[in-house]
């Protein structure tokens, strides 16, 4: 028998012959012991099946980050939604004000023109003096009255006769012819101080002249009144709402120290030719008009 401790081999002895050690307990000792029962694997199957399973059942875990995700795409899908809805409502609420602001604005402009437009109708002259380059803007909205309501003159007038296609000749036209006229008219004025070497303010002369075309305004409006009742007066009407453009213009130039230098040509000279020139461009103008209106009354080609 092999000693298991020293491995000498030592016969059919009970001790080894070496060491000493008794072969019977040690061989006892070292018997093989018996087979577990299979009951005891069945932990560790047990363990290894569980971890299977929760292997297994961790798969579908994944199912509710999916639907997250798409929760939170959804969330900030709606959240751009009424991000955009807001800025929407927002720029329309903008659009509001800004459109408020130009109503009172305007409201304010006009309040103040009808106040200005009182107050010069009694002493048109004497205000003419006193205005300034803050007048300038009153100065205008009586220039693009006078265009207007000439305009409006020549549509109703001739609208009366059942006349088709007469917005453009009967009321675009004269409205261009009559902006043409006033501005040729400012243009004069401001030739003729240049010439005469003056210091004065482009935004005060044009504030200037359009003081003194209030009454023209007024003349305008009974001349539109005045069509249903008599032509004539209405005709003369009109003839002086004009007229009072000439007188704007002399009188305008002549509140200036006009001749303190030696210019080339006297200043009462100077200021004929820019009446004879006013004049012609308001005959052609107005000739122009009417006679495109006559053709568009007994012409079927010459309508518009």
């Amino acid at each position: 028998m092999k000693c298991p401790v020293c491995n000498h081999e030592n016969g059919d002895a009970h001790f080894c012959e070496r060491c000493g050690s008794n072969l019977t307990q040690t061989t006892s000792s070292t018997a093989p012991e018996p087979n577990p029962e299979p009951a005891a694997y069945q932990p560790e199957y047990t363990r290894s099946s569980s971890t299977f399973t929760s292997s297994h059942v961790s798969v579908p875990s994944n199912t509710p980050s999916v639907s997250t995700s798409k929760q939170q795409t959804t969330d900030s899908a709606s959240t751009h939604d009424s991000a955009s809805a807001g800025d929407n409502n927002n720029s329309n609420q903008w659009n509001n004000i800004v459109q408020n602001e130009k109503v009172q604005q305007a409201k304010e402009v006009s309040k103040q023109y009808l106040s200005y437009f009182l107050s010069v109708l009694a002493r048109p002259y004497q205000t003419m003096k006193t205005v300034g380059d803050q007048h300038s803007l009153n100065g205008w909205l009586t220039m693009a009255l006078i265009a207007v309501l000439s305009s409006t003159y020549f549509l109703i007038t001739f609208g009366r006769m059942d006349m088709d296609g007469l917005f453009i000749g009967g009321f675009i036209r004269p409205l261009l012819f009559t902006a043409i006229i006033l501005i040729a008219a400012i243009a004069l004025m401001y030739a003729i101080l240049k010439i005469e070497k003056l210091t004065f303010r482009p935004k005060t002369l044009v504030a200037q002249f359009g003081t003194l075309l209030v009454p023209a305004v007024v003349s305008l409006v009974l001349a539109n009144l005045f069509i249903i009742i008599s032509y004539s007066i209405a005709i003369s009407l009109l003839a002086v709402s004009y007229i009072i453009i000439f007188v704007a213009l002399n009188s305008v130039l002549f509140q200036y120290p006009l001749n303190r230098t030696k210019a080339v040509i006297d200043s009462m000279y100077s200021v004929l030719i820019a009446n004879i020139v006013l004049f012609f461009i308001l005959y052609r103008l107005l000739a122009a008009t009417i006679v495109g209106l006559i053709n568009l009354m007994f012409s079927p080609y010459g309508r518009l």
